[in-house]
């Protein structure tokens, strides 16, 4: 008998691609269990950032959905390390210590991000002439923004809520080492009370970059289960 003999009645067909994703998973997940989803979700989110997996990153920020939220405090983690700037390659050593950042506060159209204790020292050193920064309980809250809905700045063009640190009230720093005044946050949400964001930082030769990602969710209140 010989080998064709054997492998005649044999059909060989390319792998089927899977139409499922772990974002549609959890869409569908979060229709029955959406603490459950989002806490899923917020590890995912960490998993592909401590794997560089920046184009799949990419890739749910664009199927994200311009949210109406958030509302109120956010807990916040960047995702993965900063990038596309010189100063990254100082910045993601200090990040992987401490990031220092703890999440957002979001009002009807403006807002603050939160940050731990230690911030108050740092910028004495990074940012000298800001005096934005003040106590709040546990926390330093500063670096006010403005947020609305608009179309992304940079591809892919989705509508997204942007954070504008810009306004000349807010006094946010546009020095070199810290750039705040130059950058912009857009955020998605990906499922209810989880949210991918994108910071973009205006160059002086005015091309914008995503220099990184980082995630909002909600808090969870295991007080408040029944």
């Amino acid at each position: 008998m010989t080998m064709a003999a054997d492998t005649a009645g044999i059909q060989h067909t390319a792998p089927v691609a899977s139409n499922t994703s772990v974002l549609t998973d959890l869409r569908t997940l979060s229709l029955t269990s959406p603490v459950l989803a989002r806490r899923q979700g917020w590890d995912y989110l960490r998993e592909l950032g401590g794997a560089g997996r920046r184009d799949q990153l990419a890739a749910l920020f664009e199927r994200g959905r311009a949210p109406e939220g958030p509302h109120g405090a956010m807990e916040g983690s960047i995702v993965g390390d900063l990038f596309g700037v010189p100063e990254a390659y100082l910045a993601n050593p200090l990040l992987k210590i401490d990031p220092t950042w703890r999440g957002k506060t979001f009002d009807t159209d403006t807002g603050f991000n939160r940050l731990a204790p230690v911030a108050k020292y740092a910028m004495r050193v990074i940012a000298p002439r800001y005096g934005g920064l003040r106590r709040v309980g546990s926390e330093m809250v500063g670096f006010a923004f403005d947020h609305s809905i608009d179309t992304a700045a940079v591809a892919p063009y989705i509508k997204a809520r942007a954070l504008d640190y810009s306004p000349a009230e807010y006094g946010n720093p546009g020095i070199r080492t810290f750039p705040i005044k130059r950058t912009r946050d857009e955020l998605v949400e990906l499922l209810t009370g989880l949210y991918l964001g994108r910071a973009l930082l205006t160059m002086h030769s005015g091309e914008i970059r995503v220099i990184a990602y980082f995630a909002l969710r909600e808090f969870a209140d295991e007080s408040s289960g029944r």
